[in-house]
């Protein structure tokens, strides 16, 4: 009789004991949607050279990009800029300049050292003009119209 008494006495204390309850936690989940980016341009004119001769166009006189995005965040432009119109017509010496305002006058200096690459900067009121010029050198070039595209591609941070 003892060792029934002993089974039951085991049996109970495995029904009383605790039981491991499931445990749980939570986290939001976030994002924000923002501004769809928007580049409009104008083009860097050169306009008419001669065969032979080179022509400089300063940034603020050059090619514009007006820029629309979300205020207060940042921004990498990746920019592609050729290194010729055509045979014989050279494009070097390129210059940037960046505001958030309309102004070439009061705008920052981009520097430009290779004919790709990346600048990053923050735009705290949504609007971004970049002026481009460069140096364009004729030798001994074909009469002609000659353009290739000058690409910025923006991204969010």
């Amino acid at each position: 009789m003892r060792l029934r008494s002993s089974v039951a006495l085991v049996s109970l204390a495995v029904l009383t004991a605790p039981s491991l309850a499931a445990q749980s936690g939570s986290a939001q989940m976030t994002g924000t949607v923002m501004t769809a980016i928007t580049v409009t341009g104008s083009d860097l004119k050169f306009g008419t050279v001669l065969k032979t001769q080179t022509k400089t166009i300063a940034p603020a006189a050059g090619g514009r990009f007006v820029i629309t995005l979300a205020a207060n965040t940042n921004v990498t432009i990746d920019y592609v800029l050729p290194a010729t119109l055509g045979p014989n017509v050279a494009l070097s010496a390129w210059g940037a300049l960046y505001n958030t305002v309309n102004d070439p006058n009061s705008a920052l200096f981009v520097p430009i050292f290779t004919n790709t690459g990346t600048y990053t900067t923050l735009t705290p009121t949504g609007s971004m003009y970049i002026w481009i010029g460069a140096t364009l050198t004729t030798t001994n070039a074909a009469v002609g119209s000659y353009s290739q595209p000058i690409r910025l591609t923006l991204t969010y941070n």
